[in-house]
This record gives C-alpha cells, sequence and structure tokens, in this order.
C-alpha cells in the first residue's frame, strides 16, 4: 500500500502535486479572464464557451490535485508552523473549488445562449481572488517551508521571508542596498 501512496504523490524532489496545481490553477485562470473579455465585448459568444470549457478542465483536475495535496499535508507533524500554513492553504483552496463550481453553474445556461453571465463573472472573480490567496500560501509552504522539496543546507526561516537575503544590519551599512 505504501509504495501505491508514494506513486501518487511523487518521487522526492518531483512531487506531483505542484504541477496539477499550475494546471488546475492556470486552467481556472484563462476561465476567468475568459468570462472577462466576453463579459468587456471581446468574442462574447466564443468567450462563453472557451471560458466554460477551460473552469470544466479545472475542476476535473481538482480530485487528483487534492489527493496528491492531502497526502503530502499528511506527513506534515501536528502543530509545526508548515502544517498550520498548508492547512489554510487546504481550507482556500477546497473554498475556490467550492466557489469555481457555482461560478461553473453560473456560466452553464451561458454558454447555451452564447453570453457571459453577470453572476458567473462576478463569482469567478472573488473564484480567482480566494485561488490566488490560497496558491500564495502554497507557495509559501514550498519556498519557505521546503516542503516536499530536496532538503538542502538548512536556511533560517527568517531568512528565506526576506526576498533580498540579506539582514537589516547589512543593508544599513551598504549605501547601495538602501531602499
Amino acid at each position: 500500500m505504501r509504495n501505491a501512496v508514494d506513486l501518487v504523490k511523487g518521487s522526492p524532489g518531483k512531487p506531483l502535486h505542484p504541477p496539477l496545481t499550475d494546471a488546475s490553477i492556470g486552467a481556472y485562470t484563462v476561465g476567468v479572464a475568459m468570462l472577462l473579455a466576453g463579459a468587456l465585448g471581446l468574442q462574447e459568444e466564443q468567450m462563453a464557451h472557451g471560458s466554460l470549457i477551460a473552469i470544466s478542465f479545472g475542476l476535473l483536475l481538482a480530485a487528483p490535485t487534492a489527493i496528491t495535496g492531502l497526502l503530502d499535508w499528511l506527513d506534515l507533524p501536528k502543530g509545526e508552523p508548515a502544517r498550520s500554513a498548508a492547512t489554510i492553504h487546504l481550507f482556500a483552496m477546497v473554498t475556490a473549488t467550492v466557489l469555481f463550481a457555482i461560478t461553473w453553474l453560473l456560466q452553464r445556461p451561458g454558454y447555451n445562449e452564447d453570453e457571459v453571465r453577470t453572476l458567473a463573472l462576478l463569482a469567478g472573480l472573488i473564484s480567482e481572488a480566494v485561488l490566488a490567496t490560497g496558491g500564495n500560501v502554497g507557495g509559501a509552504n514550498v519556498f519557505v517551508y521546503g516542503i516536499r522539496v530536496l532538503k538542502r543546507p538548512e536556511t533560517p526561516v527568517a531568512k528565506a521571508l526576506n526576498p533580498l537575503g540579506v539582514r537589516e544590519e547589512e543593508r544599513s551599512a551598504d549605501p547601495s542596498r538602501r531602499g
């Protein structure tokens, strides 16, 4: 059973969850962009169709993306900051998925009538905001906490969170680094 779980999770340094998130986030984002473009009058009939198709792909990818993410989450030690961040990511992404399903339902009649539905656009924009927030937290899980990343020499979290990788006292001592 463990080998099957490892196969679903991916190999060390090459987990399956991140590429699945890229594909689903891309599909959702294209869908919302098409809703917006159609609502602005750009090829509305095609955008009404394309948006529903793109959001459909995002929804189809939701289950494998969630399963691989859940398997990664289960490996995180309880009570650790990485587990807390991953839990926030989990709830944000489940919420985004539900919102995109609602967006799909609201746009479905627009597919048949060759139009972008206003409520679908509004739901899509809200869904996209939740998706971006959850994705940002997911990125912190990888880039700050190193979840499912091959471990290299440890870098303190405070240094990893500094986008320049420079301590404050070094910045003030070097005039070229002052903001």
